[in-house]
């Protein structure tokens, strides 16, 4: 398994966890070995490559950049690879269509491209005064370029507005940032991009909780970064969801033959304690709509 950090964890766990379940039926025996990025994506091309070369019968994927890197690393191999929580699969160039990847990859993708639409219609009913949404946008990178386009799309329909700031280094996350404030922005919506990401907890919400700006993200990991709400794909499930694809690879199924699939557990959470810190007033229904309410403290 190839993964950029430890928010893979839970996919990480959940894969193992239902593994196990599919070693009993099938009499089987499976040994992991994690090679963990600690966060630099430099080392991913490095640690692909590694992985590769010890021929394991098949690698896994924590996610959209590390898919990228063990794509890279085994194009002219044979070894099959899975990827977990990958966003744009198909745009990103690592399979070549959701069918069939039409090579040796296949896996789940989180489909937050999409999700991005149903993101904003919940900001809509959570936030119902809001209507200026800010989005750090990563133009070099598909998901973040993908999800730009449906976020306009649907914020029309919506009465939002959506503005943004292109960003691709830390110091345009730190310029960008600087110029939040309340005035100019009602809600930051993440979109699936690693450097904003990895941004979150250290730059981007120390100032919009000063400002009072509450960020929806796109997953359990943006909500320990300080996004009070997100809409995802449970990162467990997920990796629930991709030990059934090792079992088909383990049965003799090729990746081509594997369609990708996209998470079959999605959920609301809230975060109570940032609700209380950020002063908002949700509505008794959206509590109700929430599908996990967590309190994690900031």
């Amino acid at each position: 398994m190839l993964v950029d950090s430890d928010i893979r964890q839970n996919e990480v766990n959940g894969l193992k966890h239902a593994l196990g379940d599919h070693a009993v039926k099938g009499n089987h025996s499976f040994i992991y070995k994690v090679k963990d990025a600690g966060g630099d994506r430099t080392k991913l091309p490095g640690l692909a490559a590694e992985i590769i070369a010890e021929k394991p019968d098949i690698a896994v994927a924590g996610g959209g950049i590390e898919a990228d890197a063990l794509h890279a690393a085994s194009a002219s191999t044979r070894t099959p690879v899975i990827f977990m929580s990958c966003a744009s699969s198909v745009d990103r160039g690592i399979v070549a269509g959701m069918a069939s990847s039409e090579n040796n990859l296949t896996g789940i993708d989180t489909n937050d491209t999409q999700l991005t639409a149903k993101r904003l219609w919940f900001i809509r009913k959570m936030l119902p005064d809001a209507r200026k949404v800010f989005c750090f946008h990563v133009p070099s990178i598909a998901p973040s370029v993908n999800s730009l386009a449906v976020a306009k799309k649907a914020a029309s329909k919506l009465g939002l507005e959506v503005a943004t700031a292109e960003v691709e280094t830390e110091a345009d996350i730190r310029r960008a940032t600087a110029a939040l404030s309340k005035s100019n922005v009602d809600v930051i919506l993440l979109l699936p991009a690693a450097p904003v990401h990895g941004a979150m907890g250290t730059i981007i919400f120390p100032k919009a909780l000063a400002e009072r700006i509450p960020i929806f993200g796109y997953g359990e990991d943006s909500m320990k970064k300080g996004a009070f709400a997100t809409y995802s794909g449970s990162r467990y499930a997920i990796g629930q969801q991709t030990a059934r694809l090792v079992h088909k690879i383990v049965n003799g199924i090729a990746p081509r033959d594997i369609p990708v699939e996209t998470p079959e557990k999605l959920e609301l959470v809230i975060n109570r304690d940032l609700v209380d810190k950020l002063g908002l007033k949700l509505s008794k229904r959206v509590w109700r709509m929430a599908d996990k309410i967590v309190d994690i403290q900031f």
